[in-house]
């Protein structure tokens, strides 16, 4: 399979499922560290745009989002939703808590052009693009040698 630059990776879910038996991934969810918010990451020609998937915030006070570098890190806390203990859930897939999530901007950006908006679950940091290119100037100076032959 190393070697194989054609492996269908779709299939690999099937594939240890058939293997490993119908429980193995909850079995593995449970032991893996969780890896939260999940992110898409698109941008455009005038600017990159963040998704995130941040169900149950409650108000703009949940979340901080700010700018260190070429770093969006956003951090938070999502409330524990249920009226009971979390000893009395035998299953818990929902993720609650603080998180936090870095993500590395593949461009320059203007920090005063930042905007996010959050509804439906998600959240939507929109970062507009830097758009001056620099040019720098080369100054070539003459050799010794050319100065020499004059």
């Amino acid at each position: 399979m190393k070697n194989d630059k054609n492996f269908d990776w779709s299939s690999l879910n099937d594939k240890v499922e058939d293997i490993l038996g119908r429980h193995f991934w909850n079995d593995l969810h449970d032991i893996l560290p969780k890896r939260f918010p999940n992110i898409d990451l698109y941008q455009t020609d005038t600017e990159g745009i963040v998704v995130m998937e941040i169900p149950g915030l409650m108000s703009s006070s949940d979340v901080q989002i700010r700018l260190e570098s070429n770093n969006l890190i956003i951090q938070g806390e999502i409330p524990y939703p249920y009226p009971y203990p979390k000893k009395q859930l035998p299953m818990q897939e929902r993720y609650t808590g603080k998180f936090e999530r870095s993500i590395r901007l593949p461009f320059h950006y203007l920090e005063s052009s930042v905007t996010a908006k959050y509804r439906a679950g998600l959240l939507e940091v929109r970062v507009q693009k830097d758009p001056q290119k620099q040019t720098i100037p080369i100054s070539f100076e003459a050799d010794i040698e050319d100065e020499d032959l004059d």
